[in-house]
């Protein structure tokens, strides 16, 4: 499927699953290259961590602690006409 940018005033309404996913990655190399957390979490529960404060998250317990990591969300996959919201993809990135 080909993405063509949706703008409803200043917000964007379409995603692009290589964006998010770049996105995800970008966050897990900061975390990584910040060494890692002294007596961090071993078990972590997010909710809410497909986006914002709960991704970030759920990527600092996963890639800065080592964490095993649960995260709950209300996200939606790419159709043949719509794609998928950007918590979707980005929590694809984060299993990939």
């Amino acid at each position: 499927m080909i993405i063509k940018p949706k703008v409803r005033g200043f917000l964007c309404t379409t995603t692009h699953p290589a964006g998010c996913a770049a996105n995800v990655r970008a966050q897990v190399e900061f975390v990584k290259a910040q060494g890692p957390l002294e007596n961090g979490p071993k078990r972590v529960l997010v909710i809410g961590a497909s986006t914002g404060y709960g991704l970030a998250s759920r990527v600092t317990a996963a890639f800065g602690s080592g964490a095993a990591t649960l995260g709950i969300f209300f996200e939606k996959a790419g159709t043949e006409r719509k794609p998928g919201t950007a918590g979707w993809y980005n929590s694809a990135a984060f299993h990939a």
